[in-house]
């Protein structure tokens, strides 16, 4: 019998899942928790954070039954861009505003206005969203000084999470590379950002490795969970990082994309890289042990075909992919920036588009090209990757859109790569467990662990004709994204 599992908890948006995984990357148990975010006509989108850690206990109990006595180690990982401000007492000022949270966009320009973003994007990996924390803390500090100037530390979400469990704020260099105020190159707060914030870096939490053991869980904490034996914690990597690690991305040349509600592309690299282009088309962030995740996130992935769904054609995910794989898309187009986009050329102005719709086209053809503008999101920051010269030979996938084989053949062809699909139902929490597993020993490095305990279910080529194909749609889609792009401002100022 194994004697030392991990927990391994995973703090997203809108839920919050546990696990405990074996040194194989079986997830022996499976809790989850949908969380609600508090908001408001004004742009609020918040976590309650009494909630939010409640919620964090109630996961980590249900999943630990039945295993009280062999639990060894707890790694959470958590979203990014979470930002909360706790005073001297370490309690909340206000709930943890999230990636939803619009407010910052109220002093987005004006605090553009007095950085050089350039300088900003060398030292950061930062590409100018109003998301960051170092945006939420500057409108905080224009628009709630009250709370501004009674912050003691301003934490992100998972450091609240570490702050309750250990009595201490800590933090580490994954989570902190969305701040806007870590120096990438260095993975320490950076002196140029936060003398433009006015903020000292003794208000932010120690960062510390997210691969060595951080501390013993305190006794009390300890009972709260309800564990039994002796507890360490880790402070893992945001919950990207994590999803990556748990489908194989430490593997040398090998891409990671993430197909949730958004999506990701990125490569873990030896070394930082910044896009030699002036759109800072790549994020630069951190992951773990000596490795860069390359790459850039979108907004709108399967929050499109959810839109679909509930507003549109009122059926299930099933049958859509059915409607979807009848025909081709008829030279229909879809950019599928609904809720905005991440893209510097784009930006927060953009919306959702049907190009060339006639009154031929179907509900498949609708389906269709609302699948494949995903794609060739996807495709744009591939191209980023390859104009810095950083190669890759293949693909692991998930997130929700991994069972649609539909959508995965659509992937495969617009990319050009074979796409590997790991079988793990939630791979953030094998991926924090592969972290894990790798602190305590159990294994040499994180190739030797990945190789243990990643697996792969489902592979898909790409399929030459469809390269072709898709190659055209891709070159006519960054076409008509970029001069829709004046239209976009247009409309926005209506």
């Amino acid at each position: 019998m194994e004697k030392d599992l991990i927990l391994s908890v995973d703090i997203g948006t809108t839920n919050l899942k546990a696990g405990v995984v074996n040194e194989k990357g079986d997830i022996l148990s499976l809790y989850r928790k949908e969380m609600s975010i508090e908001r408001d006509n004004e742009g609020k989108a918040e976590h309650d954070p009494d909630t939010l850690f409640n919620a964090f206990v109630e996961a980590a109990r249900e999943a630990a039954k039945g295993f009280e006595d062999r639990i060894s180690l707890i790694v959470p990982s958590s979203y990014m861009f979470g930002l909360i401000p706790v005073d001297d007492k370490l309690n909340p000022l206000m709930g943890i505003m999230t990636l939803l949270d619009l407010r910052a966009r109220e002093t987005y320009e004006e605090l553009l206005e007095k950085i050089d973003v350039k300088e900003v994007y060398r030292r950061t990996g930062f590409t100018p969203t109003f998301h960051a924390p170092l945006f939420k803390i500057y409108w905080l500090k224009k628009k709630r000084s009250d709370i501004f100037n009674k912050t003691r530390f301003f934490l992100s979400s998972k450091d609240f999470i570490l702050l309750k469990l250990l009595g201490q704020p800590f933090t580490e260099p994954s989570i902190s590379s969305a701040t806007a105020y870590m120096n990438v190159n260095t993975l320490e707060w950076d002196d140029y950002v936060l003398d433009i914030l006015g903020v000292s870096k003794e208000k932010l939490p120690l960062i510390m490795p997210s691969d060595k053991i951080l501390a013993d869980l305190p006794e009390q904490s300890k009972k709260l969970l309800g564990l039994t034996k002796d507890v360490k914690v880790l402070t893992g990597v945001y919950d990207g990082g994590a999803v990556g690690i748990g489908i194989g991305a430490f593997e040398e040349e090998v891409g990671a994309i993430n197909i949730g509600t958004t999506g990701m592309f990125r490569v873990a690299y030896p070394e930082p890289v910044f896009d030699k282009e002036e759109a800072m088309r790549l994020q630069t962030y951190y992951l773990s042990s000596g490795k860069w995740f390359i790459g850039a996130a979108i907004n709108n992935a399967g929050v499109v075909l959810k839109w679909l769904r509930d507003n549109i054609f009122n059926m299930p995910y099933e049958e859509l992919t059915h409607e979807a794989s009848k025909e081709d898309s008829s030279n229909l187009f879809f950019l599928p920036y609904l809720t905005g986009e991440r893209d510097k050329e784009i930006g927060n102005i953009a919306s959702g588009v049907f190009f060339g719709l006639k009154n031929t086209h179907t509900k498949g053809h609708m389906i269709r090209a609302a699948m494949e503008g995903v794609a060739f999101s996807l495709r744009m920051i591939y191209e980023a990757l390859k104009d810095n010269n950083i190669k890759v030979k293949e693909i692991r996938a998930g997130g929700g859109a991994t069972n649609s084989p539909l959508w995965m053949e659509i992937f495969a062809s617009t990319l050009g790569l074979p796409i590997k699909v790991s079988k793990v139902e939630e791979p953030a929490l094998v991926g924090s467990a592969v972290l894990g597993y790798y602190a305590l020993g159990r294994y040499g490095n994180l190739s030797e662990a990945t190789k243990e305990m990643v697996s792969v279910e489902n592979v898909y080529m790409p399929d030459e004709k469809e390269i072709n194909y898709y190659e055209k749609k891709f070159q006519f889609f960054k076409k008509l994204s970029r001069e829709l792009k004046g239209l976009f401002e247009a409309h926005s100022k209506l």
